[in-house]
């Protein structure tokens, strides 16, 4: 048995990934992909599909908004959530949503959603697998949230959201400031109280940002001594010097921009980009922090185009098609990454999905920034399609 599935999604990369995780899936029949809420709305409420896989943040009418207007009309139809935030769960719940997916969307998550809804179609579904409500006590809502076990030697992550972990827990921010200053000394080391006061209070009154300086130093130590981190991370203040200093604790940018690896090292290649799971201390939004965040977002671009590479040309394209749908996340609108992922398909045996991709690219292109693609894309794209009709007649 297997079921239609619709996926609806404004990110193309995001779409191409999903697909190519549900051709993995038994369950997964048909597969329809959607980059346009209103048009999938009404192909779904027409074609009535079992399944639906649904972004929330989308142009025009969102996830949450598409769900309750389905749900409405068609509440057999199973939706599932696939989004990078997670502050919209109990909403999604409440919509009487299967399920709440993080994105990255890994493999057996995916499995374990499609299960649950077969699962409870062929009414065998175990007591403790059923659909929960949010609003009970002790209700659990499933999702892909990071949950690593404690590690004996402390962790600081900040390849994405800040976040310190000690054998004992996670450390806990009380503000924003609190946070983004210890950033800024995980940035620079060290740094005098002027400049601090510059880069992260620059509108406040002199007097009182001195003073939000010396109350978030100590809240910094105090959520420190809290998980019993007082041994691996210090502040200090000498010479008109805030200091920050870290003995035996492992950080993930450290390794990320330190380590040295081969360009031809497919392996290590993976290894450090998997270390990256977002911006520089993402949440935080200083200005002091562009320069780092850009020189990282750099390094990990890099990491992805030696990959895409590599496997290339050891024709290994379902590989470099989920490398190259990263780097289009993260720059949407780069040309040369648009021909790359049409001629990895083209290479791939899957010249229909090239043209839709193509087809798809130029009109959000468009839509988005209101002006054509450049001569030499089309050109390029020529190309690919030609070389491509060459081989298959020699």
């Amino acid at each position: 048995m297997t079921y239609q599935i619709v996926v609806v999604d404004d990110e193309l990369p995001a779409l191409g990934e999903m697909e190519d995780l549900l051709k993995e899936e038994v369950l997964a029949g048909e597969v329809v992909l959607f980059s346009h809420a209103e048009h999938a709305l009404e192909w779904v409420l027409r074609h009535e599909p079992d399944i639906v896989l649904l972004d929330i943040q989308m142009p025009g009418i969102n996830g949450l908004a598409f769900a309750e207007r389905l749900l409405d009309a068609k509440s057999m139809i199973e939706v599932v959530f696939v989004t990078a935030y997670n502050q919209y769960a109990l909403q999604a719940f409440e919509l009487s949503a299967v399920d709440y997916i993080l994105k990255p969307v890994k493999p057996e998550r995916l499995s374990r959603t499609l299960q649950r809804i077969h699962s409870r179609r062929l009414g065998q579904m175990r007591p403790d697998h059923h659909k929960l409500n949010p609003n009970v006590a002790d209700a659990h809502i499933t999702m892909d949230i990071e949950n690593q076990q404690a590690k004996a030697i402390p962790s600081i992550f900040s390849l994405g959201r800040l976040k310190i972990e000690a054998p004992s827990g996670l450390l806990k921010w009380r503000t924003v400031k609190v946070e983004e200053l210890f950033a800024y000394l995980l940035l620079k080391g060290s740094a005098s109280l002027d400049q601090i006061i510059n880069d992260i209070f620059p509108n406040s009154d002199p007097n009182k940002a001195k003073a939000y300086v010396h109350t978030c130093v100590y809240q910094i130590r105090r959520a420190v001594v809290e998980v019993s981190l007082q041994t691996y991370i210090h502040v200090t203040y000498t010479d008109r010097m805030y200091k920050l200093i870290l003995s035996d604790i492992w950080h993930d940018r450290e390794l990320f921009m330190n380590e040295k690896i081969e360009s031809s090292d497919i392996k290590a290649l993976e290894e450090m980009s998997s270390l990256y799971r977002g911006d520089w201390c993402e949440g935080l939004d200083g200005m002091w922090m562009t320069t780092h965040r850009e020189e990282i977002r750099d390094r990990y671009l890099w990491l992805l185009e030696d990959m895409v590479d590599l496997n290339q040309k050891q024709g290994e394209y379902r590989k470099a098609l989920a490398s190259i749908r990263k780097l289009m996340k993260l720059d949407p609108w780069n040309e040369h990454y648009a021909s790359l992922m049409t001629e990895l398909y083209v290479e791939n045996g899957e010249k229909t999905r090239a043209k839709h991709f193509v087809q798809e690219y130029q009109d959000q292109y468009e839509r988005e920034l209101g002006e054509s693609l450049s001569e030499g894309w089309y050109q390029r794209i020529h190309t690919i399609f030609e070389d491509e009709v060459a081989s298959t007649q020699e």
